[in-house]
């Protein structure tokens, strides 16, 4: 049911928005992030200490906004070695998002919304010892809110993001991969198209 009204939501906003495509101009965004997921909420001083540490996700994201609608994507990734030599590859990718961007496109500030699916896992890489398991997946689906700082091409922002819940995946006997329920994700990149 929280699928349904998210997804009746975002075609309402989307479709209401489709009339200010003519005076706001597409932008493309490219951005390199880093993220970090929490079990609860964080306050400010606790994401910001996440961020600074030694093993976040880091990785990359793009977004085409076309007025005040965009669609996008992020991908960020996580390299662990054990002390038993073993070498593992988590990942956490907001694989596919729709945003609202309150603002438009031609506005220094930009604060917006997104929701979309997202996975998350952990794959065991070598060469140490044999685990049991060598592959853990989630799915999940979630929705955003941030702020963006436009700089003559030059974009500056950060988003919280909420899993509506997760699944492993359905069939089959792969284990969830434990996402925290919170993510807060922090970017720096570029923003292309007419100013």
């Amino acid at each position: 049911m929280k699928a349904i009204a998210i997804a009746l939501s975002l075609s309402c906003i989307a479709l209401s928005s489709f009339a200010h495509t003519r005076t706001d101009p597409t932008r493309v965004n490219l951005t390199a992030l880093i993220k970090k997921d929490f079990i609860d909420s964080p306050n400010f001083d606790q994401a910001v200490r996440a961020l600074g540490d030694q093993a976040p996700f880091v990785g990359f994201g793009w977004e085409v906004v076309m007025g005040h609608v965009g669609i996008g994507g992020s991908y960020a990734v996580d390299f662990i070695e054990k002390p038993s030599s073993e070498w593992w590859l988590d990942w956490d990718g907001q694989g596919l998002f729709v945003s609202y961007h309150i603002l438009g496109t031609r506005s220094f500030v930009d604060p917006f919304v997104d929701a979309g699916v997202g996975c998350a896992g952990r794959v065991y890489l070598g060469p140490g010892g044999s685990p049991t398991q060598k592959l853990s997946l989630t799915l999940y689906p979630f929705v955003s809110a941030g702020a963006a700082v436009e700089l003559d091409g030059l974009r500056l922002g950060a988003k919280l993001s909420y899993a509506l819940n997760q699944n492993a995946i359905p069939a089959t006997s792969i284990p969830g991969y434990p996402l925290g329920r919170f993510q807060v994700t922090a970017f720096v990149g570029l923003s292309l198209g007419p100013r």
